[in-house]
C-alpha cells in the first residue's frame, strides 16, 4: 500500500471522529444562539469539506513509530492538527482575499455575502466578511487546543503536547508576516523564500505533527530534537511542490483559483529563479502579471512559459526530490517502530509526487 493510499485509509476513520466533534460542537453552539451555530456550521462545512488529513496522519502515526500504544486516544488527539488547519486556512484566505478554498466559498466570503443579503446598508459588507472569518479562525484555534487538552495521556505529556502546538502557532504567525512583507519588498532572494517555508510550512505541516505525536508518545527531548533532520528538509519540499502545483496545476484539483499566486505576487523559488535567468524582456513581462489582481489565465500561461524557458521548473523540482531523498535517509537510520516508520517513509517519497 501506498501513501496515497494509507491516506485515504486514515482520512475515513479520522472524518468519523471529527464529525462526532464539530456534532457537539454545534449542539453547544446552537444554545449559545442561532448566530453562534451559523458560525460553528461555517468551520463545519471548511473542515469537513476536504483536506487530505497528513497533519493528522503524521501526528498518529509519529506516535506508533515511538511506541505508543493507545491508538485510539492518538487518532483524537490528531484531530487536534485539523482544527489547526482549519484555523491557519481561514486566517490566510481573509489575508489572501481568497474566495475559494477547498472547492467551495471561504469564510470571510460567505460572510460578506451574507451581510449583502441581511445586512445591506447598514455595515461595510468586506469588513463584516473579514471580522467574522478572523473569529472563526479563533475559535477553531481554541478548539485545536481543547482537543488535546482533552487527552487521556500523562498531563506531563500533554502539556508538552499543548506547548508545541503553541510554538508552531508563534512560529506559523512571525512565517505569515514574512510572507505577506516578501509580495511587497523588491530584495528578496531566494534564501528569504526558504526561511519563509522553515517558518510558515514546515512547523505546522511537519515538524510539530510529527513531534507531538512522539511527545504523546513519551519520547524524551533528544529524540524529539532528532526528528527535525526528517521534518525539515521534507516539509521544505512538501512547500516548493506546493508551490509548483499553485503555477502549474488546476482549479478542479487544487480547489482554488490557480491564478491566486500571481495575483498575491507570491515570490517562489520558481519566480525568483526565472527572474535571475530570463532575458530582459521576460523580466518585463513577469514584473507585469506579478502581484497583477486582474492577471487572466493568458497571462498565467505566459508566466508559465518563461519559467519553463529558464528552467525553473526543473530547478524546483530538482531542489524538492533532493530534499525528499535527505528525509528519507534520515528517517531510515532512526530506530523506531516499524508500522509507523514504514508511513514515515511513504509519505516522504509521496510528497513531490502529488498532484493536489
Amino acid at each position: 500500500m501506498g501513501a496515497k493510499e494509507d491516506l485515504a485509509k486514515f482520512k475515513k476513520i479520522l472524518d468519523r471522529e471529527l464529525k462526532k466533534y464539530l456534532d457537539l460542537k454545534v449542539r453547544e453552539a446552537a444554545k449559545v444562539s442561532p448566530h453562534a451555530k451559523e458560525l460553528m456550521d461555517h468551520i463545519y462545512d471548511l473542515t469537513l469539506r476536504g483536506g487530505k488529513r497528513i497533519r493528522a496522519a503524521l501526528l498518529f502515526y509519529s506516535y506508533v513509530a515511538h511506541g505508543g500504544k493507545n491508538k485510539k486516544e492518538a487518532l483524537l488527539a490528531a484531530m487536534s492538527m485539523e482544527m489547526a488547519e482549519t484555523y491557519l486556512l481561514i486566517h490566510d484566505d481573509i489575508m489572501d482575499n481568497d474566495n475559494l478554498r477547498r472547492g467551495g466559498t471561504t469564510i470571510h466570503e460567505s460572510y460578506r455575502l451574507i451581510a449583502e443579503d441581511r445586512f445591506k446598508g447598514k455595515t461595510n459588507s468586506s469588513s463584516f466578511g473579514s471580522s467574522l472569518g478572523i473569529l472563526a479562525g479563533d475559535i477553531a484555534c481554541g478548539m485545536s487546543n481543547e482537543i488535546l487538552a482533552e487527552r487521556n495521556f500523562k498531563s506531563e505529556f500533554v502539556k508538552r503536547a499543548l506547548l508545541e502546538m503553541n510554538r508552531i502557532y508563534i512560529i506559523e504567525g512571525y512565517g505569515q508576516a514574512l510572507d505577506i512583507l516578501s509580495e511587497i519588498r523588491e530584495d528578496v532572494i531566494i534564501d528569504d523564500v526558504i526561511k519563509v517555508h522553515e517558518m510558515k510550512t514546515v512547523p505546522y505541516t511537519f515538524d510539530g505533527p510529527i513531534k507531538i505525536g512522539a511527545i504523546l508518545a513519551g519520547a524524551d527531548d533528544k529524540k524529539v530534537k532528532a526528528l527535525e533532520k526528517y521534518s525539515y528538509p521534507l516539509g521544505t519540499a512538501f512547500q516548493i511542490q506546493d508551490d509548483i502545483l499553485g503555477m502549474f496545476g488546476s482549479e478542479e484539483k487544487l480547489g482554488k483559483p490557480v491564478t491566486s499566486d500571481l495575483k498575491e505576487g507570491k515570490k517562489t523559488l520558481l519566480i525568483l529563479d526565472a527572474l535571475e535567468n530570463c532575458t530582459e524582456k521576460q523580466r518585463e513581462t513577469i514584473l507585469l502579471y506579478l502581484g497583477n489582481k486582474r492577471v487572466s489565465l493568458r497571462g498565467l500561461e505566459i508566466v508559465r512559459k518563461i519559467i519553463i524557458q529558464t528552467g525553473s521548473l526543473e530547478k524546483s523540482k530538482k531542489m524538492a526530490d533532493d530534499l525528499v531523498k535527505r528525509s528519507y535517509k534520515s528517517m531510515q537510520g532512526m530506530k523506531l517502530n516499524k508500522e509507523g516508520k514504514d508511513f514515515l517513509l511513504r509519505i516522504a517519497d509521496y510528497m513531490v509526487k502529488r498532484e493536489y
